[in-house]
């Protein structure tokens, strides 16, 4: 339920500030899109309540554990802990904007948008506020935690509302004009400010495959290949494809490219709902092994492991699969076809996987 709760959540921010931005743009400069008012008002309307499901979990497990009732622990939880303070506030503010969005008014000003993309930026800064990185490192995790948030949801957001609800391929020169540099830029900004909180969560990257937060993280990580890989042809194989073939159409191909999008959401909700692995060692005290790590692996377990990685015939067998996938894909958007390049981009990283899982030795 909670893997499934984060998931939404993700896509309920992607989707908001994804509309918000694009309703900024000139229409000259973008295909018409039309996000159903429904939609955004029900997205808003999820936040607080997708963001409350851990609160409630945690409050049932710990009032079980200290023998408090439940309202007691939820108060204690609201008005001392990060995640409970960040979740009053974030309430009030999808209130505020749940209400301006059920203003017709207010739907067709042209300041709309900006104030929406304001409410989601407090939004978003509190959700950093909420996290893991932030609880450990005070402000400086807050920020990085916020920037790695935001800039997914800006990339991610203006992908899945134009793939699913534009309406035309009008001005998509003048839109991939825009939207590609931003899309490197989020990129740019998500794979540092990455890199940063894994060195706050996960300073044993490769140790830390022994457990379920590892392999989440391994799973995002080698699926993040066929999104680079579609995000690529999409943003600089589109304008030959459409001078070879002048009725190319690009939205199937966003589509399958916020597929891949949704399922990083999924991994990344199931890897929010595990203990960070700050010393490996110690976590496999209160934690069981991953059971994906210990049906993989070749060794005998033990927490006392220390992993490295070593490349073998297998390993090799497996990522040369894994490029030539990868290589598969490309050649299957210059001849557009998208379902067998969707299959190959998911083949892309399943050998990708299995390339780094075997390749581990104790």
């Amino acid at each position: 339920m909670s893997y499934v709760s984060e998931a939404l959540l993700y896509v309920c921010f992607a989707i908001l500030t994804g509309t918000f931005i694009l309703r900024v743009i000139p229409e000259h400069r973008r295909p018409l899109v039309q996000v159903p008012s429904g939609l955004l008002l029900a997205c808003t309307i999820a936040i607080p309540i997708l963001e409350f499901v851990p609160i409630h979990q945690s409050a049932v497990l710990f009032a079980k554990d200290v023998e408090i009732p439940y309202g007691e622990m939820v108060k204690n939880i609201l008005l001392e802990l990060n995640n409970g303070k960040a979740w009053i506030w974030s309430t009030v503010a999808s209130i505020g904007l749940a209400f301006l969005l059920g203003l017709r008014s207010f739907r067709d000003d042209k300041h709309m948008p900006k104030v929406g993309l304001f409410i989601m930026f407090l939004l978003i800064l509190w959700l950093g506020y909420a996290s893991h990185a932030s609880s450990l490192y005070g402000t400086k995790g807050w920020l990085v935690h916020s920037a790695h948030f935001l800039a997914v949801t800006a990339w991610i957001g203006v992908l899945l509302a134009v793939s699913w609800f534009s309406k035309d391929s009008r001005n998509w020169d003048a839109f991939l004009g825009w939207f590609s540099p931003l899309a490197i830029g989020c990129m740019l900004i998500t794979f540092i400010a990455g890199i940063i909180l894994m060195s706050f969560t996960t300073p044993q990257y490769v140790n830390s495959w022994m457990l379920p937060y590892g392999q989440m993280l391994l799973l995002k990580h080698v699926l993040i290949a066929p999104l680079l890989l579609f995000a690529y042809t999409n943003g600089f194989g589109y304008r030959k494809k459409l001078n070879e073939d002048s009725s190319f159409n690009p939205k199937p191909w966003l589509k399958a490219e916020s597929i891949i999008a949704m399922l990083l959401f999924i991994v990344t909700g199931a890897l929010g709902q595990q203990t960070p692995p700050h010393n490996v060692k110690e976590t496999l005290q209160s934690v069981s092994p991953s059971k994906l790590f210990t049906t993989i692996y070749n060794g005998h377990f033990s927490p006392d492991l220390t992993l490295k990685l070593s490349i073998g015939l297998d390993s090799i067998l497996m990522l040369a699969a894994a490029v030539i996938m990868m290589v598969g894909l490309i050649r299957m958007y210059r001849d557009n076809k998208v379902y067998p390049a969707f299959a190959m981009g998911l083949l892309t990283s399943i050998f990708g996987y299995f390339a780094l899982m075997f390749s581990i030795q104790g």
